[in-house]
């Protein structure tokens, strides 16, 4: 992601999902709008407010500052994309799946353990 103090943030939020490997569905569910409302965003027929501004940073663990002016890094901590969308995903699932997949891992877990 190279040069995005040129992009405007609408456009930096459309190459951060698509970074992410997320469709807008699954973006725009993780970050509690409709996803009318991020195709607006992201072909800018829609100004992108601080609450969405901030979904977006608190939902992926993104820096404001880059979503806002290009500048710095990315991501706050974790800047492999797969576990932000590991958790993006997870958060989107009904209670019941969440704990499915908890359960699959530490199956997974234990048979590793015992390789």
């Amino acid at each position: 992601m190279n040069d995005t103090m040129n992009e405007t943030v609408n456009q930096r939020i459309k190459k951060l999902r698509k970074e992410l490997k997320l469709t807008q569905n699954e973006f725009s569910s993780v970050i509690t709008i409709s996803s009318g409302q991020l195709a607006c965003i992201e072909t800018e027929k829609r100004v992108v407010n601080d609450r969405t501004i901030k979904l977006i940073c608190d939902s992926f663990k993104i820096n404001g500052e880059w979503l806002r002016t290009g500048q710095g890094d990315i991501f706050l901590e974790d800047k492999d994309s797969r576990y932000n969308k590991i958790i993006a995903l997870y958060d989107t699932l009904k209670p019941t799946y969440q704990q499915f997949i908890l359960n699959a891992i530490n199956n997974f877990i234990r048979i590793q353990d015992g390789e």
